[in-house]
């Protein structure tokens, strides 16, 4: 199938992001992609519309799912450190952040039906496997791939626990794409705000694929 920008809600749709992956797929031509956080689907169907133009290939997606609004939520994300620096008043602001979350769920939630009939909707749902994990779990015990989409709110600490979990893989010719790795990424306000780690101080041996906001990056060959 030829690219055409996915028509799902997705911070990478204004820039188009998605082509950045067909490409990738149309050159890597991996036989099992691994995606972390497909959320309503954008990246899996730009994905998916390249396995389907190069003849085969499957894409295993893990997600929360439902749950997602309750494990990514502002105050979720506030470490212990930046609680300790900033006291409860910083704690607080971070519930503050996460009232127009609860007060209207639905946008930021998505069921696995939901997200297949979005992909179905580009007729590609043969590619595509759903299933409800955290990557915390899949990282005690890897699976091989061939190609990794990776966007779980990333940030400095989570992109240096995935590449910890996906070296050995990257050893024997694997190729990881994250959300991020920009420097304007790296500068939103929320990441200060929480205490995160950026990306560019991960240790993690990167390159930016695209620049354009929110970026994508590749995880440099060992």
């Amino acid at each position: 199938m030829k690219y055409q920008n996915p028509n799902v809600e997705s911070s990478y749709k204004e820039n188009n992001l998605g082509l950045d992956l067909y490409n990738a797929v149309l050159k890597h031509r991996p036989k099992k992609i691994i995606e972390f956080g497909s959320f309503y689907g954008y990246s899996t169907i730009a994905m998916a519309m390249a396995l389907d133009e190069i003849g085969g290939g499957t894409i295993q997606v893990y997600d929360l799912f439902e749950s997602y609004l309750f494990t990514h939520s502002a105050h979720k994300h506030t470490s212990v450190e930046s609680i300790k620096k900033g006291g409860l008043h910083y704690y607080l602001e971070a519930i503050k952040m996460d009232l127009p979350m609860w007060l209207h769920p639905k946008r930021n939630m998505i069921t696995k039906k939901e997200l297949m009939r979005n992909i179905g909707k580009y007729g590609l749902s043969k590619y595509v496997k759903l299933e409800k994990k955290n990557f915390k779990d899949w990282a005690k015990k890897p699976e091989p791939f061939d190609m990794m989409h990776f966007d779980i709110s990333n940030n400095g600490e989570t992109v240096a626990l995935m590449y910890e979990a996906v070296k050995p893989y990257l050893y024997s010719g694997s190729v990881v794409y994250f959300e991020g790795g920009s420097k304007e990424r790296d500068n939103l306000p929320w990441m200060d705000k929480h205490g995160l780690k950026k990306i560019g101080e991960s240790g993690v041996p990167y390159e930016v694929v695209n620049e354009k906001f929110p970026s994508l990056s590749v995880i440099k060959k060992i």
